[in-house]
This record gives C-alpha cells, sequence and structure tokens, in this order.
C-alpha cells in the first residue's frame, strides 16, 4: 500500500523570524517532522516548508508554534511524489571555499579539485549548509587554514546536522568534538559523520552549552558556534574559558544588525573580535584569545 502524500505547513516572513521557527521545529517540537527545508526566498525573507504525515499533524504543530501574527502561514498537501526527496534534490550545492556541501543527488558532479567534499541530506532542521551562517564559518575556518592554524583540540557547539564537525574532521584528520543540547541532532551528526567516512573522528554528545561532564575543565584551540545571537551572548563568558590561550572561536547565526551587539559582548570577555563579510542578511564573527 503506497503511503499519502505529504502535507505540508508554509511560513513565510522575516529573516529572523524564520530561522527561529525552524530551530522551534527542530529541537522543540514534540510533533516529529518527515523534513524540515529553510528557504531564502528574497532579500528581507524567508520561507519554512515542514512536511508531516497527516494534516492534524501539521495543524497541532503550527497551533503549538510561536511566531508574529504577521507572517504568512498555511497547510496543504503535496502531490503525490516523494517531497523528502525532492526538497532535497532542489538543494543546489553549496562552495566555501575548499569545502563542497552537496545532497547524495549531486554525488557524481562533484568538482575534481574540491578537497573537502562534505555529503549532507534534507531531513530535520539540523542544517544542511545551505544557510549563510553555515557557509560563513566554513570560508573563516577556510581562511584559517590558509593561514597555517592547525588546532589541535576543536569542538563544534550547537552541532545540529554536523557539518562544521565533519568539515573540520576531513580537513585536520583528528578527533572533533560535537555537541547539541538536542540529542536527534547527536544523531544525525553521528548518521552524517558516517556517510561521510569520518565516523572514527567524530565524538557527539549531548549537552545544553557547557553544562556536561565532556566539556568541563577542557579548553579548546578551535570552538565553532553557530547558534544564535542570544543563546550566543548568554555563553560568552563560558566560551572565552573553554578557548585555550591563542584559540579562536567562529560565531555565527548573527543577523547583521546584531553583529555589533555580539561583537561588544565577546570583547568584552577578552577576545579579539573581527566581524567578516555579510552573507545574506547574516553575519560571522571570528574572535580570538590573548
Amino acid at each position: 500500500m503506497t503511503a499519502s502524500p505529504p502535507f505540508a505547513l508554509f511560513i513565510r516572513g522575516p529573516k529572523d523570524a524564520a530561522f527561529e521557527i525552524s530551530d522551534q521545529l527542530g529541537f522543540e517540537s514534540e510533533m516529529t517532522a518527515l523534513a524540515v527545508s529553510l528557504f531564502e526566498d528574497g532579500p528581507d525573507t524567508m520561507h519554512v516548508q515542514a512536511l508531516f504525515e497527516t494534516e492534524a499533524q501539521a495543524q497541532t504543530c503550527l497551533d503549538g508554534l510561536k511566531f508574529p501574527a504577521e507572517m504568512e502561514s498555511f497547510i496543504t498537501q503535496l502531490p503525490d511524489e516523494d517531497w523528502v526527496s525532492k526538497s532535497q534534490a532542489g538543494l543546489p550545492p553549496v562552495k566555501a571555499g575548499r569545502f563542497w556541501l552537496y545532497g547524495s543527488h549531486d554525488k557524481d558532479d562533484i568538482p575534481a579539485d574540491i578537497p573537502f567534499p562534505i555529503e549532507i541530506n534534507a531531513g530535520l532542521a539540523f542544517g544542511t549548509g545551505h544557510h549563510g551562517t553555515t557557509k560563513g564559518c566554513l570560508l573563516i575556518f577556510d581562511g584559517l587554514l590558509t593561514g597555517g592554524f592547525d588546532p589541535k583540540q576543536v569542538l563544534d557547539l550547537g552541532c545540529g546536522a554536523g557539518v562544521l564537525a565533519i568539515a573540520a574532521a576531513k580537513a585536520l584528520k583528528r578527533d572533533i568534538l560535537a555537541t547539541d543540547i538536542d540529542q536527534d541532532a547527536v544523531d544525525v551528526t553521528l548518521q552524517n559523520a558516517q556517510v561521510n567516512d569520518v565516523e572514527p573522528y567524530i565524538q557527539s554528545h549531548q549537552a545544553d552549552g557547557f553544562d556536561s561532564p565532556v566539556l568541563n575543565g577542557r579548553q579548546f584551540d578551535l570552538i565553532f558556534a553557530n547558534i544564535l545571537a542570544g543563546p550566543l551572548m548568554g555563553l560568552a563568558l563560558d566560551i572565552a574559558n573553554a578557548l585555550a590561550p591563542g584559540g579562536q572561536v567562529i560565531l555565527s547565526g548573527i543577523l547583521d544588525e546584531q553583529a555589533a551587539t555580539v561583537t561588544d559582548a565577546f570583547t568584552k570577555k577578552g577576545l579579539k573580535v573581527s566581524p567578516q563579510p555579510s552573507l545574506s542578511g547574516w553575519t560571522s564573527l571570528l574572535g580570538q584569545k590573548p
């Protein structure tokens, strides 16, 4: 018996609100979506698409979400196609320096001069790398590598799908620690590590910020923290303390208009912070501990 086509919940509005909704769907919703995608559809707007088996599930999820009333939202049943795969196929590869993020549908089209291809397929809203925040992190990391930076201890804090941890494992060929507040993200990270043949290098654990035995007392030469501006500022002291002397932190999930405030928060904790060029309305920061 063939399963019925899924029901899609669409929500469209400002970038910061859409990004928050995708987090609610991925990390906070009790109703598991078949897939969640976040797309830029204009200079200042994005839309979120979540797929569900039934209309009732989609409606329950919509009723439980918190977002501004002026944002457009609707539920519709999709045509009889494999829409999880189709959503994935609609995501083009992303080039970020020497890194190439692609779905399995593009596996045969990886450029020969790309040393670090990373396969990430569409699924729960943990990030496919197609968002400007992830690309910004990879570009900064690529620049650090080009400059000769060779971190021995690396942490991907709030790892999501594990894109950054996998990138570090491929480039450095050493153990990488990846943590996330959500166990599903931990599981997805480990699955993606296996797909990308870096499973032996990736250790992934559930952790709420730095409140975990796997992080207590440890220091890192490089920390990826692609989260959101508010949580980043709340973790500024912990991140600064977790950096080894001379260590670098790549901060992202920051809207352009939030960059100065986040920079100030980390500067006050003793880090030298350098804002990087904006990507589609998002700014990534590079911080260094003296």
